[in-house]
């Protein structure tokens, strides 16, 4: 299982929602307003910028699927589109059921 993070403008996210809803088996996510600010170069002045945070726990053969759905909804061209970053998920739980791994996020 992996976790994706996708750091994504706000006025793209709509669009990043319906790519995942149109899938086959949309993933389940969670998103959360976030601020901040990235490399920024040095004569330029680091200032704050608002971004959805979108995270979703997938299968290991999902992970290109949801990445490529991310990018394709959310990408303008544009400096600033966000980042998508992934990591390993080594144990899940659904608390409820006492269901492990796998069956926790299908």
């Amino acid at each position: 299982m992996k976790e994706i993070k996708a750091f994504i403008r706000t006025n793209m996210i709509d669009y990043v929602i319906d790519g995942l809803e149109a899938l086959p088996e949309p993933p389940g996510i969670t998103l959360s307003d976030v601020r901040g600010w990235g490399h920024v170069k040095a004569e330029d002045k680091a200032r704050l910028t608002n971004r959805i945070k979108l995270e979703t726990v997938v299968p290991d053969e999902r992970v290109a699927e949801i990445i490529d759905t991310i990018i394709q909804k959310g990408k303008t061209g544009n400096s600033g589109d966000g980042k998508i970053f992934i990591s390993e998920v080594d144990k899940a739980i659904r608390i409820r059921t006492g269901e492990i791994d796998d069956e926790v996020i299908r």
